[in-house]
């Protein structure tokens, strides 16, 4: 049978596999970048190929050399580090391929997971578990990317893209929070001022005197990138960065408990149904929370104050988004019309409000 897509027939001929058939090819996926296919084998291991798209987002996307490289060279790199951790978490094989014409990847398929909906409560709990495990140990781990913040390729190998002391970078940081929180506190935005302000004052202060450790971290932890299997749970399609550890392990929780049903109307996330299954996704935070603290009260401290943190910078996003004459069609994708972005924003500033309230939240139930 003759492969019909050009792309697909290219790629597959790039990669020099002997007797491959359209019947041991099928699609598996699409994403906003990514045509997705898995390549099936009798001998050896089977593949996930990703074909990059021309377009994303309704828009063109240029060719940058550069930016490719950073892309698959962080993956790379993340899949290494994951499988020192725990094997084999990521794939263990990773390649890419990139001329202005064709661009794809091709790693280990890692199975296939259950959708959100068909996971038991228990199961959803013990998932969370192993993955808060796992990020335990990665963040633990020194990356071996130097640097801090957004990684970038030099010409000669992977760095973060801020090259300062880590003092500097954390109190920046903490600064910065400061002035989103004055910024949102001197609009004409409608919430509890005074108990916000207090709460998030007092938490920053705090947070000072608290440096933390700069990791490997990954952004998207979505279940779209996260094989959802109690025998084999995998992370795939990473997106990674130099920043610090709990931060982001605060991240993951603030994720699955508010941000993914939040964002269950807007156009890019709205055939996954997260707010139908918010139940199942909170489950995952509580069994992460279990797998990452191991009952350390300190920790549970600090995770609830990252992701107090993370409604504050959401809240900003949304207001500075919302003071933009006119959205472009990635916001409009990602993140809807106004008044979406509007009643998420008084979601966020809700939730701010509920989180300042002493002994107002409980992260997780065992």
């Amino acid at each position: 049978m003759v492969i019909k897509d050009n792309d697909l027939k290219n790629a597959v001929e790039k990669l020099k596999i002997e007797n491959i058939k359209m019947e041991h090819i099928s699609k598996i996926g699409e994403g906003s970048w990514h045509n997705v296919y898995r390549i099936e084998s009798n001998i050896e291991e089977d593949l996930v190929l990703r074909i990059r798209k021309k377009k994303a987002y309704g828009q063109l996307q240029a060719y940058k050399e550069i930016d490719l490289i950073t892309e698959y060279e962080s993956s790379k790199v993340y899949y290494n580090q994951a499988n020192q951790c725990s094997f084999p978490i990521c794939p263990s094989f990773f390649d890419y391929f990139q001329e202005e014409s064709l661009v794809f990847t091709v790693e280990s398929f890692m199975g296939k997971g259950k959708i959100l909906q068909y996971l038991s409560d228990s199961e959803a709990f013990k998932i969370g578990e192993v993955l808060g495990e796992f990020f335990k140990v990665m963040h633990r781990k020194d990356p071996e990317i130097q640097g801090f913040g957004n990684i970038i390729w030099n010409g000669k190998n992977l760095e973060g893209k801020k090259q300062q002391e880590v003092n500097y970078i954390w109190q920046n940081e903490n600064d910065f929070y400061l002035s989103i929180l004055n910024s949102l506190t001197t609009s004409d935005l409608t919430f509890n001022r005074e108990k916000v302000v207090n709460k998030l004052l007092n938490l920053i202060e705090n947070r000072r005197e608290n440096q933390q450790k700069i990791s490997l971290v990954n952004q998207d932890v979505t279940p779209e990138n996260i094989i959802l299997n109690l025998d084999n749970v995998s992370i795939i399609d990473p997106f990674p960065k130099l920043d610090f550890d709990l931060k982001y392990a605060g991240y993951f929780v603030f994720c699955y408990k508010f941000l993914l049903p939040a964002y269950s109307n807007a156009p890019r996330y709205r055939k996954h149904a997260y707010n139908k299954n918010s139940n199942i996704l909170s489950r995952i935070a509580d069994g992460f929370m279990k797998g990452y603290i191991s009952d350390n009260v300190n920790l549970y401290k600090c995770l609830l104050d990252e992701y107090i943190l993370w409604t504050l910078l959401e809240a900003h996003e949304h207001y500075e988004i919302l003071n933009e004459s006119e959205l472009n069609p990635k916001t409009l994708q990602q993140m809807g019309d106004k008044d979406m972005i509007m009643n998420r924003l008084t979601l966020c500033l809700n939730e701010l409000e509920n989180l300042s309230l002493d002994n107002s939240f409980t992260f997780f139930n065992n």
